[in-house]
């Protein structure tokens, strides 16, 4: 698991039945489908610091994510696009180290390599989430 912050931490999962998992996420745990950990990193920071400052566009940290990641407004775009999928994910727990720990014990999932991923993915990602900002 990588502590992003204190309260941020990431792990890449193999998740073999999404479904047996969903009741599980929300406010602060998401799960997401997608290549680059950085863009996952970066999309969490930006979710917990609008929540902190007041200025959501979703109801739920998690969903704050999910739509930062996706760089749209509309959760159901979001959750298709960077939601949760059979296969390999980023868990995001919003808590501190033992919390997310226990959250990865508890929803029985392994860790699995983190692949890096290129300047030019993050750059993508940057650029998607700025109009979460904008718009």
């Amino acid at each position: 698991m990588i502590p992003v912050t204190k309260s941020i931490h990431i792990a890449r999962v193999d998740v073999h039945n999404v479904d047996d998992i969903l009741g599980y996420l929300g406010s602060n745990v998401q799960l997401v489908s997608v290549e680059c950990w950085r863009a996952v990193a970066f999309a969490a920071v930006l979710a917990e610091r609008a929540v902190k400052r007041g200025t959501p566009h979703a109801k739920t940290l998690g969903g704050e994510l999910l739509l930062r990641l996706a760089g749209t407004h509309q959760i159901r775009e979001a959750i298709k696009e960077v939601g949760a999928k059979n296969g390999p994910n980023y868990l995001v727990v919003f808590g501190d180290n033992s919390e997310a720990e226990e959250i990865l014990r508890s929803l029985g999932l392994e860790e699995i390599e983190i692949k890096d991923c290129s300047d030019e993915e993050v750059k993508r990602f940057f650029e998607k989430s700025a109009l979460v900002e904008v718009l």
